[in-house]
């Protein structure tokens, strides 16, 4: 292969680094709380600066093309991986990420490894491979968020890090050339095609994560209420939907429940509004509090909740609502000049094995509440498909 392919490739290298970089840097004056594109954007304009010093072997001193190259080569990873930790919420080890480079610069002094090409190769594959590594884990193990973009990007640094480490062992049975190892070598000149096509991929993921992370946020915001971070309606009817699905789908049991704070005019007038934001607030940690995690709720209206309880029997369900009602009844919500008094009445509609919508589900849940209202409030009842929600929101206070 003619030397001029190496040189072409290491140049589009260095280019597209450049333009990655600057393009990252960019994205992050956009997103300015996503500290992650810094990290990146500068570890892609430091990894140019490697790589034409890399390039320069024959030309600059040793002590540039192979000290320092590999030295600032290896401190653009570390960077990749520090962004990949504040991307995913961690705190950056930079003694663990730096070690590498210093590492290396220490090694460069002992004169045995330094006259070694061989050695030389493979210290700086395995400390470019171990710090691709820690940003395949370090994103493995992210799955706080459902980011689509994160397992294209731990399969493609594994797959890049995996170039590092055979490369180990092909150094090891392969005679190298002492002088112009980059301009010369075959082995080389691939690892610079891959190094091309990894850095515009690893690129687009990294602007990719960030997309889906922002997407997500905006869908959440979308989905929550405001006031008491709660789903609100329409994200508890879309899910309610799906787990109602999934319960008759497996032929199990379940329940609806409608929670409705008794006297909530009553509080606004005596309280304020803010007296009853901070009992709307309350409530609704209460019953995130009691709930599993599989669990459906929302707020669905001004001071009335839903709930959407799956793989529960009758009995279980009732058992539910009552501790909700005992949890909510025991709040303590601060007032101006002393606390406020809560307590809300549930309806409760079951599945019974039956083949039902979650309209007549939170129908029956509603009768069941409007029963409750007429029987003195803070209570748990059942309800059937003879009223009507128009029927028991007349009844409500």
């Amino acid at each position: 292969m003619p030397p001029l392919h190496s040189t072409t490739l290491l140049l589009s290298l260095v280019a597209i680094a450049l333009s990655t970089g600057l393009l990252l840097l960019i994205s992050s004056r956009q997103n300015r709380d996503e500290t992650s594109l810094v990290y990146w954007g500068i570890a892609n304009l430091i990894g140019a600066v490697g790589l034409v010093l890399l390039g320069m072997r024959g030309v600059a001193s040793d002590r540039l093309s192979i000290d320092a190259a590999n030295a600032i080569l290896m401190l653009g990873y570390a960077l990749n991986w520090a962004g990949a930790r504040r991307f995913c919420r961690l705190p950056v080890p930079w003694a663990w990420a730096l070690a590498p480079a210093v590492l290396w610069l220490l090694l460069c002094q002992w004169p045995t490894f330094y006259t070694n090409v061989e050695w030389r190769v493979i210290a700086s594959s395995a400390g470019l491979g171990l710090l691709t590594l820690a940003c395949a884990i370090t994103f493995w193990n992210f799955k706080a968020e459902p980011l689509v973009s994160r397992y294209p990007a731990v399969t493609w640094f594994v797959i890049h890090a995996c170039v590092f480490i055979v490369r180990i062992p092909f150094v090891m049975v392969t005679s190298l050339p002492e002088s112009d190892l980059v301009i010369g070598s075959h082995s080389v000149t691939l690892l610079l095609f891959e190094a091309l096509f990894h850095l515009t991929v690893i690129s687009f993921l990294q602007l990719s994560l960030t997309k889906d992370r922002a997407e997500n946020r905006y869908r959440v915001a979308a989905e929550t209420d405001v006031l008491t971070g709660a789903p609100n309606r329409r994200a508890f009817f879309d899910r309610a939907e799906r787990a109602l699905a999934m319960t008759l789908g497996a032929g199990r049991d379940g329940a609806v429940l409608v929670i409705d704070i008794d006297r909530f005019k009553q509080i606004n007038d005596t309280f304020g509004h803010a007296g009853g934001d901070r009992v709307l607030v309350a409530v609704a940690g209460a019953i995130r509090g009691q709930l599993r995690p599989q669990d459906v709720y929302g707020r669905i209206g001004g001071e009335e909740f839903g709930c959407f309880i799956a793989n529960v029997s009758a009995s279980g369900a009732f058992q539910v609502a009552e501790r909700l009602r005992s949890h909510i009844a025991g709040l303590a919500v601060p007032g101006d000049t002393m606390p406020i008094a809560v307590s809300a009445s549930i309806g409760v509609a079951t599945i019974k094995g039956r083949k039902i919508s979650l309209s007549h589900l939170l129908d029956e849940a509603d009768t069941g509440l409007y029963t409750a209202k007429r029987g003195g409030r803070d209570r748990v009842e059942g309800g059937s498909r003879r009223a009507s929600r128009g029927g028991a929101r007349s009844a409500r206070g």
